[in-house]
């Protein structure tokens, strides 16, 4: 049942993650402190339990510690936890298990469709009321691309359960400097150059992994949330070599390798794969006014050049 959120001793206010930084001591916009509290209050705010599946990954994980910061109860499920009994009286069910670089003996089908079709079946014996699933922004159930294949079929599993569904279609996600998570630590150069697959003119839109994790919190627990397919990527759009230059601080050098190098490395480096290559060498830009929807989820996107400025 959906009721008006109730603070706990074991909850405390703090502002949304993706929301504007709350001043610091010694500022005096008290009153805008004022209306968040407000806002967030009125709110109403399913307060059941959170299953998390996926819950070790770099959303997850901060998804869990922003969970703690309400009251209710969290669920975190990995790759071997029965999902039926979890899920039973979960007021909401968040599905994260997913991988872009599967590791042996595990498979892009195993990691991205097998984990949401045995979601959609637990949903099936389930009371939840939302259900949220992050897929990529590119997914298609045409695509050769198996990862974005699975991806789009594993969208369709869910939706297909009759349980109200969110899915954000994310381009790529970046955590902060000192988190900064597997794609920002792939750009990241390490004694002062880095190898970037293709000629570094591919477009993406980077997304601040604590951007998702607040429109996540806000589709699966805030009531008046809408259902259905959302893209969500960062405010500015840029090549792979801008995204580099504003992760490092510091003078680099950047070494391209050729498209068709890159797909031959996708088959012979352990570290790659082709469904790997082929997306970091493909445009990742939304079509949709991405910051509107992130709105609708309570989140003000972050900056790039915001995020990492004291790096």
């Amino acid at each position: 049942m959906a009721c008006v959120l109730q603070l706990s001793p074991r909850s405390r206010f703090t502002q949304p993650l993706g929301a504007t930084p709350v001043p610091g001591p010694g500022s005096t916009d008290l009153s805008r402190i004022g209306r968040q509290v407000r806002q967030s209050v009125r709110m109403a705010w399913r307060t059941g339990p959170v299953a998390v599946t996926g819950a070790s990954g770099q959303v997850g994980s901060r998804l869990l510690r922003r969970l703690d910061q309400l009251p209710n109860q969290v669920r975190p499920l990995g790759r071997e936890d029965e999902l039926v009994s979890a899920f039973g009286d979960a007021d909401a069910v968040v599905h994260l298990a997913g991988t872009l670089q599967p590791r042996k003996p595990n498979t892009y089908r195993a990691a991205n469709l097998d984990t949401a079709l045995a979601t959609a079946a637990a949903l099936a014996r389930s009371a939840a009321q939302r259900v949220v699933f992050l897929s990529f922004l590119t997914a298609r159930p045409d695509a050769t691309n198996s990862y974005l294949r699975f991806k789009a079929e594993a969208e369709e599993a869910l939706r297909s359960t009759g349980t109200p569904t969110v899915i954000f279609r994310c381009d790529h996600i970046y955590g902060p400097p000192d988190e900064p998570g597997p794609t920002a630590s792939a750009f990241v150069a390490k004694r002062g150059s880095i190898m970037l697959l293709g000629g570094g003119n591919q477009q993406l839109a980077p997304l601040y992994r604590d951007d998702v994790v607040e429109a996540i919190l806000h589709a699966a627990l805030e009531t008046e949330t809408p259902i259905g397919t959302f893209q969500l990527a960062g405010p500015d759009v840029m090549s792979a070599e801008q995204f580099v230059r504003l992760l490092n601080s510091d003078s680099i050098r950047i070494r391209r390798t050729p498209a068709t190098l890159a797909r031959l490395l996708g088959h012979v480096v352990p570290t790659l794969t082709p469904e790997l290559v082929d997306i970091m060498l493909g445009n990742a830009v939304p079509t949709e006014d991405v910051a509107a929807t992130a709105r609708r989820f309570g989140v003000e996107l972050h900056h790039l050049a915001d995020v990492w400025r004291s790096q």
